[in-house]
């Protein structure tokens, strides 16, 4: 057991350390090899290792139950960041790095466009934010919106176009949408 292994290597057990290594070393050579793609040598790999491991035992002390796994994954990768910064040698840049990058400007993109709605939606209303939630996050009709919200549902109707007109409007003036955008 991972509780087990940990308590003893707090406890600085040699036979521990062994344990460990016996246990984890694939994995960790694994995330150091992962992590380099083949710009560090077979011995840098081994240095690494070893290193991860002899930090294993100086910091067990700090390890959490149950994160030893994640733990090990963490140094390794830092440890051969490291390495690689001292040898100065890069990962060269590769089709499913830029695949990534992509993600992540998508995902940056999608943040501020989800941003620039909350505060479009923050001037509507709050009875109107109220109608827009159970339309479309609730998928109510309107007339039952009315029904809840006591109201006539051709009311709830022209407050739901002038809602998406005021968004509209707030979002052209963010940037977020253009006049080619908007049917």
């Amino acid at each position: 057991m991972d509780g087990d292994l940990l308590c003893s290597l707090q406890k600085q057990n040699a036979d521990a350390l062994e344990q460990a290594i016996v246990q984890y070393g694939a994995y960790v050579l694994t995330v150091i090899r992962n992590r380099s793609r083949g710009v560090l040598t077979p011995e840098d790999h081994e240095e690494i290792t070893s290193d991860v491991f002899l930090s294993l035992w100086h910091g067990a002390k700090d390890i959490t139950s149950g994160q030893l796994r994640p733990w090990l994954g963490a140094v390794a990768r830092n440890k051969t960041v490291e390495a690689m910064r001292r040898k100065k040698v890069f990962v060269p840049l590769e089709d499913d790095t830029l695949v990534s990058l992509d993600r992540l400007w998508e995902q940056m993109y999608e943040s501020q466009r989800c941003e620039a709605i909350r505060q479009a939606l923050s001037c509507l209303t709050e009875e109107d934010r109220e109608i827009f939630y159970r339309f479309y996050d609730l998928s109510q009709t309107t007339g039952q919106i009315a029904e809840h919200l006591h109201l006539n549902a051709a009311t709830v109707r022209s407050r739901l176009m002038r809602g998406r007109q005021t968004l509209r409007k707030q979002l052209k003036k963010g940037g977020i949408i253009c006049e080619d955008d908007v049917g």
